[in-house]
C-alpha cells in the first residue's frame, strides 16, 4: 500500500481537529513522511484547546494505524511568557548549595490558560551570564529570554511546560544567552553582502584558498567574526565553527537558508561578482 500524501495526512488532522472544535484555536499542522513514519505536528494558539487537540490527533493516528502507517504526532501551545521573578530562597530547603545559583518563577500565558514555570540558574551558569548582569532586571530579561527561546523549539524536542514545570538554565544555556550565536552569525552574513566591496573581499578570500562559496561549512571560516566585549577571565568561542556548534538544528537550517539568500541576491544586484569569480561561484 502506498504511502500518504502530506497534503491528505494534513487534511484528515484538520478535519479531525474541526471535528472536536479545535479549528477556531489552530496556529499550524504540518506533516512529513519519512520511512520511520509520520511525522506530524499540531500546533494551538490556546493550550486550553490541547486536550481535545490531543484526542483529535489520537483519532487520525488509530485510522492511520487501521491502513497499517505510524503517526509519530507533536501536539503543542504557543506560549508567551507574561512574568518573570526572582524567588528569595536561592536554595530550596535540604538542597546542596552548588545546586542553585537562584531561583526565578515565570508565568506563561497561552490563550485562556496561564501556568507558572520555575527555573533554576546554576552558579557556574550565572558565572557566564555575569558580564551582562549590570542590574537586577537584566537577569529577569535573561530568564525571559531563556524560557522564550525553549518554548520557540518546536517537533519532537518541545517543551510541555504543563508537564515540566521545572527548568534548569545550565552552562550550556548560559552560553548560548551569553553569546547570541544564532544573532552573531546572521550579523555576519548581513556584514558580508553589505556592499559590493565587502561580498567582493570575501570572495576574494574563498578564491585564495580555493573554497566555495556554495559549501557553507568553509564559508563559516570566512564570515566575519563578530566583536565581543570580554570580562577578565572569560572564555570566548574560539571560532565561528564553535558558535555553529551553538545552534539548535532548526536555527543551522535557517542559518545556511539566509546566507545562500543573501548570496544569490548579492550576484543578482552586482551581476560583475559571477565574472570575477566564476569558480568560487561554481554550483
Amino acid at each position: 500500500m502506498a504511502l500518504p500524501t502530506e497534503n491528505r495526512i494534513d487534511e484528515l488532522l484538520r478535519e479531525e481537529l474541526k471535528q472536536w472544535g479545535v479549528s477556531e484555536q489552530l496556529h499550524a499542522v504540518e506533516s512529513f513522511v519519512t520511512p520511520e513514519g509520520i511525522l506530524a505536528e499540531v500546533v494551538v494558539r490556546d493550550a486550553s484547546a490541547l486536550e481535545e487537540a490531543q484526542k483529535a490527533v489520537q483519532d487520525v493516528a488509530r485510522k492511520l494505524e487501521g491502513e497499517g502507517f505510524s503517526l509519530l504526532p507533536t501536539v503543542r501551545a504557543l506560549w508567551q511568557v507574561e512574568e518573570v521573578r526572582s524567588i528569595g530562597i536561592t536554595n530550596p530547603p535540604g538542597a546542596p548549595s552548588e545546586m542553585v545559583g537562584a531561583l526565578f518563577k515565570g508565568t506563561l500565558k497561552s490563550g485562556a490558560r496561564h501556568q507558572e514555570v520555575w527555573v533554576a540558574v546554576t552558579p557556574v551558569a550565572l558565572g557566564v551570564l555575569r558580564p551582562l548582569v549590570t542590574k537586577e532586571q537584566a537577569l529577569l530579561d535573561l530568564v525571559r529570554a531563556f524560557l522564550l527561546q525553549r518554548l520557540s523549539i518546536g517537533g519532537a524536542g518541545y517543551w510541555d511546560p504543563i508537564r515540566e514545570p521545572k527548568r534548569e538554565l545550565d552552562e550550556d544555556a548560559a552560553r548560548y544567552l551569553r553569546w547570541r550565536p544564532y544573532e552573531q552569525l546572521r550579523r555576519s552574513v548581513d556584514l558580508v553582502f553589505r556592499t559590493v566591496e565587502k561580498a567582493r573581499n570575501f570572495l576574494e578570500s574563498l578564491n585564495l584558498t580555493e573554497k566555495r562559496a556554495r559549501d557553507f561549512h568553509d564559508v563559516l571560516e570566512w564570515l566575519l567574526p563578530p566583536a565581543w566585549a570580554i570580562a577578565p577571565g572569560e572564555r570566548l568561542p574560539t571560532s565561528n565553527y564553535e558558535l555553529y556548534e551553538m545552534l539548535l538544528a532548526s536555527e543551522k537550517e535557517d542559518l545556511r537558508r539566509y546566507y545562500f539568500q543573501e548570496l544569490e541576491r548579492a550576484c543578482k544586484d552586482w551581476p560583475k561578482l559571477k565574472q570575477e569569480f566564476p569558480q568560487v561561484l561554481a554550483a
